[in-house]
């Protein structure tokens, strides 16, 4: 179950039109599972913005995104909740899409259909942490606190001109992860195992800015992870830790990518390869995704919530970080009007 509260923009500005009157807010969410002895009851909060495309005189699809974090998750602890490998912590992040019909029913009330899926994830801050996913229909009513009216989509003599440009970004992010280190004693259990590190990387790149939503990007990472050659090993009955030293946990990558966005917010998707690491170890892929977002904050200054992953579902760490970027157009003042629209 949800509840949502937000501003339905009303074409005052320039954005408004740009995305066809978009809606946009806060939001809380109570949940529920078959396994609430092991899950808990999770509760989340988190901010969406809502899309709608204009099919008819009083019809709407909508595309939906939330972004947050939940909490009362019953984590796991291998004494009293052994079979919660789902999630390791308390805390997870929450993540939500979908797309539904929407009809305006009368001036101040709105009906929904649809279908959303919604993830659940700690990004190994924690383990086990296998994640949790929901895929499913979706139905809600909204009320409108003042009247509103069904408005077509805005042709383009309306909306506000754009102009391509080109980017540098660079950023720093990263944050703590818990790993299972490697063992030669099988009478180590893996909770024995699970030690705790921090880890980081500097980003720099080109994007180039080529349609009004869309960027299309490539650069570089630094990155440095201290779970390297983590290893706990039995030798002569006792326990030894070791990893690799520190010059061994550096990295550098190459990537590409598309940025999608949407007013100040952008959701970012790029996949890249490790093409140098000072450990070379032959079980860690090289090749690694990064799915996320960015909020800009003004013209140049941005943050960033994104996981990096291997195989596309094993996530390695948590992105928390900022970045700034440096825009160019051959017509700058154009493009300052446009790219980056009025504030939410």
């Amino acid at each position: 179950m949800t509840l949502e509260l937000g501003r339905q923009t009303d074409g005052s500005r320039g954005w408004h039109r740009v995305y066809n009157d978009p809606s946009y807010g806060v939001g809380v969410q109570i949940g529920r599972f078959g396994h609430e002895r092991e899950l808990g009851r999770p509760v989340a909060t988190y901010g969406f913005f809502s899309w709608p495309f204009p099919v008819a005189r009083r019809a709407q699809i909508t595309a939906d995104f939330g972004l947050g974090v939940s909490w009362n998750w019953t984590a796991y602890d291998r004494y009293t909740n052994p079979t919660n490998t789902a999630l390791g912590s308390p805390v997870a992040y929450y993540v939500d899409g979908g797309v539904a019909l929407r009809l305006l029913a009368t001036a101040r009330t709105s009906v929904y259909a649809g279908m959303s899926a919604t993830h659940w994830s700690n990004g190994s801050t924690s383990q086990p942490n296998l994640g949790l996913a929901v895929i499913g229909p979706k139905l809600g009513v909204r009320y409108n606190f003042s009247p509103q009216r069904a408005r077509p989509r805005a042709p383009a003599a309306e909306l506000p001109p754009f102009a391509p440009s080109w980017e540098f970004v660079v950023g720093a992010a990263g944050s703590g992860k818990t790993i299972a280190a490697a063992t030669n004693s099988p009478q180590l259990d893996v909770p024995d195992r699970w030690r705790e590190f921090g880890a980081f990387n500097i980003t720099t790149g080109v994007q180039r800015h080529f349609y009004r939503f869309g960027k299309a990007a490539a650069g570089a990472d630094v990155g440095y992870d201290g779970a390297t050659g983590a290893r706990v090993d039995i030798r002569e009955l006792e326990k030894i830790e070791s990893r690799a030293p520190a010059p061994e946990r550096w990295s550098l990558g190459v990537y590409g990518g598309y940025e999608h966005v949407i007013g100040r917010f952008s959701a970012i998707l790029q996949l890249g390869y490790t093409a140098w690491r000072g450990f070379d170890d032959e079980e860690m892929p090289r090749f690694y995704q990064r799915y996320g977002s960015r909020f800009y904050f003004s013209d140049r200054f941005f943050g960033t919530f994104a996981v990096r992953s291997l195989k596309f579902r094993k996530a390695s760490f948590v992105e928390f970080g900022a970045g700034y970027r440096v825009r160019w157009t051959p017509h700058a003042k154009l493009a300052a009007s446009s790219t980056l629209p009025d504030p939410l």
